[in-house]
C-alpha cells in the first residue's frame, strides 16, 4: 500500500545518517492507492478508508502542533518596564474636570511560577487560568480635578470641587493561560495617598498656568480638605487574537475588575481591539486612573525583537458607588455633587514600538460623571514605555 509518506531515497551514500524530516516538511502523498492493478473491489476500498484515515491523523496532529507552537511563542520572561502616562484635557482645548494626570509606573522582570514570588502567589487563587509567570512593581502619580469656571473664587454649588489625588502604590501581576490557550493577565494594585492640599494640585495647576501664560485659577481655597486615600484594585484581561505565532496583526482583549476604597468605589467590564503590525506581547497601552498597569518586556529569549505599530479602540462602562473626588470628603463636610453610576469611557490612538522603546497617543471621551454636567469630557493621554 502506498505510504502516506515518501520514503527517503535509496541512493544515498554508504554510512552516511539518515535524517528524519519533520511531517510539516515532508512531502506528503494524500493521492488514493484505489485503482492499482490486481487488487479486488474489496481490497480496493479498505486501501482508501486505511488511508484516509491516515491521512486526516496526520492533518490533526500537524494542526494541533501549529497551535502548540502559537503558545510556546509567548514569552514568559519579560524583564523591566519603565512606564511614563501624561494626561491633560488642553490637547481637546478644555481646562476643567479631570485636567491633569501623571504617573510613572516600574516593573520587575518577570520570575516562573516556581520563583521566589511563587509562595505569595499562590496565597491567591488563580481561576480559570495556570499561572505561569509573576512580577512585581511600584508606581507615583498625582491627579488633578476642578470645576470649570476655574476664575470664580466662591464654591461652584453646580460643579464638581476642586481635588487632588498624590499617591503611590505596589503592584502584583501574573501572566498565565486558560485551558482554551488563551493568554490572561491578571492586576493586583494597591494605591495609597492623600487627597487635599498635600497633594499639591493647586500648586502644580498653578505653576504650569504661569509657565503656559494662561489665566491662573482663583478657586482652590475650596478645594476637598485633606484625607488619607485609599484604592485596592485588581483586573483580569484575557487577548483573543489572529494571525500567527511570528506576527499577530488583530487581537481583541476583554477585560473586568474592580476597585474598593475612598478614591473610587466601583466596578469595570470593556473590551480593546488592536490591528497593526508585529502586535507586541503585551496587552496595550492603559490610562493613568485604570485599574491595570502597564505591563509588557523586552523577552530575555528572543533572538530578535522587531519593529511595531498599531491602532487601537478601547471601550470600558463602569459601576460607580463612591467616588471622593465627585461625592466630596468622607470624613469631613465639603462641597459634594450628585455622581452618575453608570459611565462609559471611549479611547482611540495609535503605538509605534522599537525594540527597547514604545510611544503611543489616544484621545479620551468620557460621559458625564456627575448630575447636571453640561457636556461629556474628553482629554489626551500620551506615554512612553522603556524596556530594559
Amino acid at each position: 500500500m502506498t505510504e502516506i509518506f515518501e520514503k527517503p531515497s535509496q541512493t544515498e551514500a554508504p554510512g552516511s545518517t539518515a535524517r528524519c524530516r519533520s511531517p510539516s516538511r515532508a512531502s506528503l502523498n494524500l493521492s488514493f492507492p484505489c485503482l492499482q492493478n490486481g487488487q479486488s473491489s474489496a481490497m480496493k476500498l479498505g486501501d482508501c478508508k486505511i488511508h484516509e484515515a491516515r491521512k486526516w491523523f496526520v492533518l490533526v496532529m500537524l494542526s494541533v502542533g501549529r497551535f502548540a507552537g502559537a503558545a510556546e511563542s509567548v514569552s514568559f520572561n519579560h524583564g523591566p518596564v519603565l512606564t511614563v502616562i501624561e494626561e491633560n484635557d488642553l490637547v481637546v482645548d478644555t481646562d476643567r474636570h479631570y485636567t491633569q494626570g501623571i504617573k510613572l509606573t516600574y516593573l520587575s522582570g518577570e520570575q516562573p511560577a516556581s520563583g521566589c514570588l511563587s509562595n505569595f502567589s499562590r496565597a491567591i487563587p488563580a481561576l480559570g487560568f495556570t499561572v505561569e509567570a509573576t512580577r512585581i512593581g511600584t508606581q507615583i502619580g498625582q491627579s488633578i480635578f476642578t470645576p470649570a469656571d476655574l476664575q470664580a473664587t466662591s464654591v461652584v454649588t453646580n460643579d464638581r470641587p476642586y481635588a487632588g489625588w498624590l499617591y503611590t502604590g505596589i503592584i502584583l501581576q501574573r501572566r498565565g493561560w486558560t485551558a482554551g490557550h488563551h493568554l490572561v493577565l491578571e492586576n493586583f494594585q494597591l494605591d495609597i495617598g492623600v487627597i487635599g492640599p498635600d497633594s499639591l494640585a493647586d500648586k502644580a495647576q498653578t505653576w504650569v498656568h504661569e509657565i503656559r501664560g494662561f489665566d491662573l485659577p482663583q478657586g482652590w481655597a475650596n478645594q476637598l480638605r485633606n484625607e488619607p486615600g485609599l484604592a485596592l484594585k485588581y483586573q483580569r484581561a484575557v487577548s483573543l487574537t489572529a494571525g500567527t505565532p511570528a506576527g499577530r496583526w488583530v487581537e481583541i482583549m476583554p477585560h473586568g475588575g474592580f476597585s474598593l476604597g475612598n478614591v473610587e468605589t466601583s466596578v469595570r467590564l470593556g473590551s480593546s481591539a488592536r490591528i497593526g503590525l508585529n502586535l507586541p506581547d503585551d496587552f496595550g497601552p492603559q490610562t493613568a486612573n485604570a485599574l491595570a498597569s502597564p505591563d509588557g518586556g523586552r523577552a530575555g529569549a528572543q533572538t530578535h525583537e522587531r519593529w511595531s505599530a498599531y491602532a487601537f479602540f478601547s471601550a470600558e462602562g463602569s459601576a460607580i458607588g463612591f467616588t471622593e473626588f465627585l461625592d466630596g470628603n468622607l470624613w469631613h463636610d465639603s462641597h459634594h455633587v450628585s455622581h452618575e453610576i453608570f459611565v462609559g469611557e471611549f479611547r482611540f490612538g495609535g503605538v509605534i514600538s522599537a525594540p527597547c522603546f514604545e510611544t503611543g497617543f489616544a484621545l479620551v471621551h468620557r460621559s458625564r460623571d456627575f448630575h447636571g454636567q453640561d457636556t461629556y469630557n474628553r482629554s489626551g493621554s500620551i506615554y512612553f514605555k522603556y524596556r530594559f
